[in-house]
């Protein structure tokens, strides 16, 4: 059994342990570990205890790390062991269907799982409603109801709901899908445009494009037009990615179930109704002392996780009796793989050139084809899935799987299992210099990249230089034999992200999970090209981000002034201000009268503090004085005044004011004190700023479980120092 390293232990305590009605913890790593392999293993009919210990040791060993759903649900007796991390649902065009897919998402979050849709099917805003003679709100609308909905549950218990939105491009409200994002909102979502060849047959040749619906044209609109659309906003604002439904089509092992959508992070196209489950191998733990692939204990891994992610599926207790036949019917798996980059860096192979794609491909296909014989195996003794006779492996091939390989996002799992590199990804940065109040600047280094630099003698000043530059890239003293190989993710071209992950897709059954980084530089015209070079290289999907496209993106290295505020350091409070107008509010509250005071600059907008008081009859005065001191101090604290409002307004409804309400009593918007402030201060916010919305990008932000910045890697923003991730 494996110790964990410290990053690791505190991911699995946070996330993975089991604990008593106390919240305290009551489970070790090794305990978990045995949990796991036996509940699994209850699933053989024979063998049951030889199974647990293979089951235990590539788990325990850090060979094989299952992904979060697996360790957070299955095997405790107090939740469903409910193991996937990916679902698909689908939305008809009713009024009745959208709620009920609400209050599906709602249970499938509250199981861990994260749903993507394809919104297709829903009529466009200003459509006719038979049934009242209104207008339809539309696509975006409905997203938006959705995405609230997310943040009121969290998935799983650990993080809020993750959705992912796709629209096909010939819809009539693709336009304003595609704009969804440019005010900072849908927080939750990942939007995609589902493209078809013949929409890029059409950019292709210049010609006109109809948007249509059941049947009618709406509108015909250029397809370039449409395209510069596109990826005009993805420069922005990294949304939206491009699905290409042609592709996921023409990969589906089972042809009757359409295909038309995938999960949140795009590396699983899923029928409606199917969910996927997911592990990943460790590749920095299938190396040679040598730096030479271990094909023996790479194939043993995979054969003995391929066996586990099986076993699950016959102990799963899933969310909704649907998903449950569904994901039967062609039992899915998505084994994949995490420190890829590591393994590269130990084989001394450069991540962006031929020989390091040829590499990962090579893993790519040995994992796969080892899978396949296994689940050919399982085949032979447990049965074919249901849907094999409708599948493209009939009748040549028996199979237990419909699918087996995947290359998802590895956010905690790769802090679980030590690796510098998620999943497919770089080393996201090789040196960075990390501020704090209290122990000052000190400077962070890849720990793969500091054992070569003092294997080579580097001097500390070099050192200093990278972690300046946030490159070892042209950096006086250090090796060209090491530059080559030590790139950071913004030290490769898109060109060659891209071509790795479609060197990868060859041999992947389903998608592969990926972040095309851009610089700041990045033009509207690179983000077309990244998008044209993935669809000639039949990518089944593909997410850009350009860093600084958002507020409060991290940027590596030190980079000119731009004119931006400065991020202020976690922990570091603003000063009062030394004058600033003010306005006062009068507030009627479940107890009484309430005094808001929202002092602000004129020349910017900026809300800096609060004062609140209350009347003579108005309820609590010191609670109301602690409200307003705590507001101040978030927003000095570099807090948004936005998610300060989310907060409020996310509390608990007060007896007081649904007594006075009961009794006729006219209150000020709000369920509680807390509440009615919150509402006041967006409509403040508004008369200041004109919205009450910003741009707002988790990526930059700081953890929330350690305080470290946040980086955008996967499709995901994820805490290379804790492991935590957002999708």
């Amino acid at each position: 059994m494996k110790l964990l390293s410290f990053a690791g232990q505190k991911v699995f305590d946070a996330r993975y342990a089991a604990r008593d009605d106390s919240g305290k913890l009551v489970e070790t790593f090794e305990q978990a570990v045995w949990r796991l392999a036996k509940a699994v293993a209850s699933a053989e009919k024979e063998n049951r205890k030889r199974w647990e210990e293979k089951f235990a040791d590539i788990i325990g060993s850090l060979l094989f790390i299952p992904s979060t759903p697996i360790w957070a649900n299955v095997g405790k007796p107090d939740r469903p062991w409910q193991p996937s991390a990916c679902f698909v649902l689908s939305v008809e065009d009713s009024l009745e269907s959208m709620y009920e897919m609400l209050k599906q998402t709602a249970l499938v979050f509250k199981s861990g799982g994260g749903v993507g849709y394809n919104f297709s099917p829903i009529r466009p805003r200003g459509s006719l409603v038979r049934t009242t003679k209104g207008q339809a709100s539309g696509v975006v609308e409905l997203i938006k109801l959705y995405n609230a909905s997310s943040n009121m549950v969290m998935q799983g218990g650990v993080r809020r709901g993750a959705s992912m939105g796709i629209l096909n491009v010939d819809h009539p409200e693709i336009e304003d899908f595609i704009r969804a994002k440019l005010d900072g909102g849908l927080t939750n979502f990942n939007l995609s445009v589902g493209v078809t060849d013949a929409f890029m047959e059409a950019l292709e040749n210049g010609r006109e494009w109809p948007l249509a619906f059941g049947g009618r044209v709406h509108r015909v609109v250029q397809a370039k037009e449409l395209w510069d659309m596109i990826i005009r906003a993805a420069h922005a604002c990294g949304d939206p990615g491009l699905i290409f439904l042609d592709r996921l089509q023409e990969n589906n092992p089972v042809p009757d179930n359409p295909i038309d959508a995938t999960n949140p992070c795009g590396e699983l196209p899923l029928s409606p109704g199917e969910s996927c489950l997911l592990g990943s191998v460790n590749l920095s733990r299938m190396m040679t002392e040598g730096g030479s692939l271990n094909r023996n204990l790479l194939e043993r891994t995979v054969a003995a996780a391929v066996r586990f992610l099986d076993d699950i599926i016959d102990i799963a207790e899933y969310p909704l009796p649907q998903i449950a036949e569904k994901t039967r019917a062609t039992r899915k798996i998505g084994l994949g793989f995490t420190g890829l980059a590591d393994t590269l860096i130990k084989s001394g192979l450069p991540y962006d050139l031929e020989e390091g794609r040829k590499f990962a491909a090579g893993v790519a296909k040995l994992m796969r084809e080892t899978a396949h014989a296994v689940s050919q195996e399982l085949a032979e003794e447990k049965g074919c899935f249901p849907m094999w006779e409708q599948s493209v492996h009939y009748p040549a091939e028996k199979r237990r799987n419909a699918t087996c390989i995947t290359i998802a996002p590895t956010g905690s799992v790769t802090t679980l299992a030590g690796c510098e590199g998620y999943g497919i990804e770089p080393v996201f940065a090789i040196a960075y210099r990390k501020s704090t109040n209290v122990a000052g600047d000190f400077e962070v280094f890849s720990p793969l990249f500091l054992e070569a630099c003092r294997k080579a003698g580097v001097p500390e000043e070099a050192l200093s230089e990278v972690a300046r530059r946030g490159t070892c890239q042209n950096v006086p003293g250090v090796p060209e034999e090491i530059a080559r190989v030590f790139k950071g993710a913004q030290d490769i071209s898109p060109e060659d992200h891209i071509l790795m992950q479609a060197e990868v897709q060859k041999y992947v059954d389903n998608a592969v999970s990926k972040t095309i980084n851009l610089p700041e530089s990045a033009t509207i015209e690179d983000i077309g090209r990244c998008y044209r070079m993935a669809y000639d290289l039949n990518l089944k999907g593909i997410t850009v981000f350009r860093d600084g496209c958002k507020e409060g993106a991290v940027t590596v290295g030190q980079k000119e002034e731009s004119g931006r505020k400065p991020a202020l350091r976690r922990g570091e409070i603003l000063p009062r201000p030394r004058s600033a107008h003010g306005v006062t509010h009068r507030l009627d509250s479940g107890c009484g009268k309430i005094y808001l005071t929202v002092n602000y600059q004129p020349d910017s907008g900026e809300i800096l503090e609060t004062f609140i008081t209350t009347g003579s009859d108005g309820g609590c005065l010191v609670y109301t004085e602690a409200t307003s001191r705590l507001i101040s101090l978030a927003i000095r604290g570099g807090i948004p005044v936005d998610q300060i409002i989310e907060q409020l307004t996310s509390t608990h409804s007060c007896p007081s004011y649904v007594a006075a309400r009961s009794k006729g009593a006219k209150l000020s918007p709000g369920k509680s004190c807390a509440s009615a402030i919150a509402h006041k201060l967006a409509e403040v916010l508004e008369e200041l700023n004109g919205s009450t919305s910003r741009p707002k990008n988790d990526a930059g932000a700081a953890c929330p479980e350690c305080g470290n910045l946040l980086v955008k890697a996967e499709g995901c923003i994820v805490c290379t120092n804790c492991g935590y991730s957002k999708c």
